[in-house]
């Protein structure tokens, strides 16, 4: 798994959760195994949720989602 960055509770994940509404949906979230109480909606490019590219989009926006100072 790459490299994950922080959650906004001060510890980083050793790994990430996702849920979504079904197989196949556009939207989901992710969330870490730190705390489960920060969560980021990312786009799934319709992947379904066994496949690599569905937890690259997951780490992706995990990563990239705004924290505070």
């Amino acid at each position: 798994m790459s490299k994950l960055k922080k959650c906004p509770c001060g510890k980083t994940p050793t790994s990430l959760g996702t849920t979504d509404n079904g197989r196949g949906s556009k939207w989901a979230y992710v969330f870490g195994s730190c705390c489960g109480e920060w969560m980021v909606e990312f786009r799934t490019g319709y992947e379904f949720a066994e496949s690599a590219k569905y937890m690259e989009y997951a780490i992706e926006a995990w990563n990239e989602a705004p924290r505070g100072k």
